[in-house]
C-alpha cells in the first residue's frame, strides 16, 4: 500500500502440507529479475494479516500467487491470483505472470485533472446514449440536476468503445467534474478476480484476440486477464500459422481448461453452434463487455455499423455513384487516374487549405485598398474582377478539397470491407483448421464395430481424465435404423452426433442439460402424452443448436434399464 512502491510485487502464498506441490519462490524471483520484487508468506495468519491490510477483493490463499501492480490506484488493476493444484509448472505461471504485470501497466490510466484540483463531487446519473462517431463519449442526465455530463472513454479502459461498458438506462456513480462537465465512473469498473470465478472446466468463452504471431496468439477474457494460446490448441495442422487464423481485434471463442491449478484456453473442437457462458460485465448493469453480434468493428467502418459479408457500407454507396468506377481494390472517379497514396492526399489537403487562406487574405487586401484610395469606377471594376476571379478560384479549390474528402471517405470504406473480408477468410479457416479428428472410417468389417470403436474414441477424447470413472459408457444397444441415419451425415455431423451419444450414454450431467433431453411426445399438443412401445418411452435431445435444420437424437428408455440409439434425425422430424 506504501505509495513509494515503483515496482510491482509478486506474493507467493503456501501450504505447511504443500510438500512438492510448493511454488519456489526463489527460482520464480530469478525468471521475474527486475519486472517485479518477489515476497513468500504462509497461508493462514500472515495470509489473513495481508488481507487485513488490503483493499476488498484483493487477498491471496492457499499455493498460490497474485501480482500487485506498482503506483497510486493499484487497486483497480489489479489482476487475479494463480492458484496452483498439483505440481507446478514454473515456467508458465512465470509467463502468466508477466503477462498480467505488462498488461496491468499498458491498461493504467491516470486519474483525471479535476481530481488533483478538489473541483469534484460524487453524483449519480443515467446513461442517455453516445455522442462521437466512435463511441468514445457517453452522455449522462444527472438525477439530483438533471444536468447533461459527458463520460470519457479515455478515462476508463483505452481501446474499448464505451458501448461495450454502458448501456442505454444504466444508472451509473461517479466523481464530476465541475470544471468541464465531465463524468469518471473509474471507481465502478469491475474486474473479474479470476477465470474459476467466472467459468467452470470446459466451458466455452469468449475471448478478444490482442496480437497474433507465427507460433501463437494473445487474447483477453477481459481487461487485465490476458492469456496465450499456443497455435497447437488453435489448429489441428501443424503447418498452420496463428496470425494467419486470428486477427487482432477480433472476437473468438475460447474454451476454458484448469489443467493442473493452471488456466489453459483452446479453440480445438469448439463449435461453432456450442453454447458459451457471456462474457463478464465490466460496470454495473452494464452489458457484457464482449458479444459475437459484433466479433469484429473496424475503425474506418461507418458508425453504428458492424461490416459484414454482404453488408453494403457507405464506401459501396459513393462507389456506385455516377462517375465511378471500380479499380482493383480501390474506387475512384473516372478520368482521374490511380488513387493518390495517403501521403499525396495529405500534401493535396494541406496545399488547398494554404490556397484558401491566400485566397482569402487576397480579397481581403483588396476591398480594403478600394476603399481607402476611392479608386475611380474603372479601378474598381478592375478590383471587382480581381475579386470574382478570386471567388471563383475559391470555389474551384472548395471543390478540389470537397472531391478528395471523398475520395478519402471511399478509400476508407473499401480498405474496413476488405479487412472485414479477410477476418471473414481467416474464420472460416481456422473453423476447419481447429477440428481434431482425424480420420477412422473403414477400420472395421462391419458398421457395429466401426461404432462401438467411433464413440469409445470419442469417449476418450471428451471426457477429462479426472471424470472418466465417474462418467464411463453405460449400457445401450443400437436400434434397426440408428447405423443407416448415421451412414447418411457428413463427417462434421458424425462427430457431433458421436458426442451426442457419449454425453447420453455416459449420462454427463452438465452436457446433458445443455442437450435439453425430453420426452417425444404423440402430438404438438403441450399436454400430448409421450410416445411408447410398450413400456419404453421414446426420448429426444440435441446434436446440433442454433443451425437450419438442426440434427436431433431419438433413444428409447428402456424399461429393463439402459438406452436404445433409435435414429438421427433433423429436428422437424417427430416420427420415431
Amino acid at each position: 500500500m506504501g505509495t513509494e512502491r515503483n515496482r510491482a510485487a509478486v506474493v507467493v502464498s503456501y501450504t505447511h502440507d504443500a510438500g512438492s506441490h510448493r511454488i519456489d519462490a526463489a527460482a520464480l524471483a530469478r525468471i521475474l529479475g527486475d519486472e517485479a520484487d518477489v515476497f513468500e508468506i504462509a497461508n493462514g495468519v500472515e495470509t489473513r494479516k495481508l488481507e487485513d491490510g488490503l483493499p476488498p477483493k484483493l487477498q491471496i490463499y492457499g499455493t498460490g500467487a497474485r501480482v500487485y501492480p506498482a503506483g497510486p490506484g493499484f487497486a483497480a488493476i489489479t489482476p487475479g491470483a494463480h492458484l496452483v493444484r498439483g505440481a507446478c509448472n514454473l515456467a508458465r505461471l512465470a509467463e502468466q505472470l508477466l503477462g498480467d504485470i505488462r498488461t496491468a501497466a499498458h491498461s493504467r490510466t491516470p486519474p483525471p485533472p479535476s481530481a488533483s484540483k478538489g473541483a469534484a463531487v460524487m453524483v449519480t446519473g443515467i446513461v442517455r446514449g453516445f455522442a462521437s462517431e466512435d463511441n468514445s463519449r457517453a452522455l449522462v442526465n444527472l438525477v439530483s440536476t438533471e444536468q447533461t455530463v459527458t463520460i470519457r472513454a479515455e478515462t476508463l479502459l483505452p481501446g474499448v468503445p464505451l458501448d461495450w461498458l454502458l448501456t442505454p438506462g444504466q444508472q451509473v456513480t461517479g466523481l464530476l467534474n465541475l470544471q468541464d462537465s465531465t463524468l469518471d465512473i473509474h471507481g465502478s469498473l469491475l474486474t473479474p478476480g479470476s477465470p474459476v470465478t467466472v467459468y467452470s472446466d470446459g466451458d466455452v468463452a469468449l475471448a478478444r484476440v490482442r496480437t497474433a504471431t507465427s507460433n501463437h496468439a494473445r487474447v483477453t477474457l477481459w481487461p487485465g486477464a490476458e492469456f496465450r494460446i499456443g497455435v497447437e490448441r488453435i489448429s489441428s495442422n501443424e503447418l498452420d500459422c496463428a496470425e494467419d487464423l486470428l486477427t487482432e481485434g477480433e472476437v473468438v471463442r475460447v474454451r476454458v481448461l484448469y489443467e493442473n491449478g493452471t488456466v489453459v484456453l483452446s479453440m480445438l473442437d469448439v463449435d461453432d453452434d456450442e453454447p458459451w457462458v457471456p462474457a463478464p460485465a465490466l460496470t454495473a448493469g452494464g452489458p457484457p463487455w464482449l458479444d459475437p453480434a459484433r466479433p469484429y468493428t473496424s475503425i474506418f467502418a461507418p458508425p453504428g455499423t458492424v461490416a459484414g459479408p454482404g453488408t453494403t457500407t457507405a464506401g459501396e454507396a459513393h462507389a456506385r455513384a455516377p462517375g465511378c468506377e471500380t479499380a482493383g481494390t480501390g474506387v475512384v472517379p473516372r478520368g482521374h487516374g490511380p488513387a493518390p497514396s495517403p501521403a499525396e492526399r495529405r500534401s493535396a489537403l494541406k496545399s488547398t487549405q494554404m490556397e484558401l487562406e491566400k485566397a482569402r487574405h487576397t480579397i481581403t487586401e483588396l476591398l480594403e485598398a478600394a476603399t481607402r484610395r476611392g479608386a475611380t469606377d474603372k479601378i474598381a471594376r478592375a478590383l471587382q474582377d480581381q475579386v470574382e476571379q478570386a471567388h471563383g478560384e475559391v470555389r474551384e479549390l472548395a471543390r478540389q478539397h470537397h472531391q478528395a474528402q471523398h475520395q478519402v471517405d471511399i478509400l476508407k470504406a473499401e480498405l474496413a470491407r476488405t479487412k472485414t473480408k479477410l477476418v471473414g477468410t481467416k474464420q472460416q479457416l481456422r473453423s476447419v483448421a481447429s477440428r481434431s479428428e482425424t480420420g477412422f472410417t473403414g477400420l472395421f468389417s462391419t458398421p457395429e464395430q466401426q461404432f462401438a470403436f467411433e464413440l469409445n474414441a470419442q469417449w476418450a477424447k471428451r471426457v477429462p481424465a479426472t471424470d472418466k470413472a465417474a462418467e464411463p459408457l453405460g449400457t445401450y444397444v443400437i436400434g434397426p435404423e440408428f447405423l443407416a441415419s448415421m451412414a447418411l451425415l457428413t463427417a462434421a455431423q458424425r462427430t457431433k452426433a458421436l458426442r451426442a451419444v457419449v454425453d447420453l450414454v455416459a449420462a454427463r450431467q452438465g452436457p446433458l442439460h445443455n442437450r435439453k433431453p425430453h420426452f417425444l411426445r404423440e402430438n404438438d399438443g403441450a399436454h400430448a402424452p409421450a410416445r411408447t412401445r410398450g413400456e419404453d418411452i421414446c426420448m429426444r435431445l440435441a446434436v446440433e443448436q442454433g443451425t437450419s435444420g438442426a440434427l436431433r437424437l431419438h433413444y428409447w428408455k428402456l424399461k429393463a434399464g439402459g438406452l436404445e440409439l433409435h435414429e438421427v434425425v433433423t429436428h422437424d422430424e417427430v416420427k420415431p
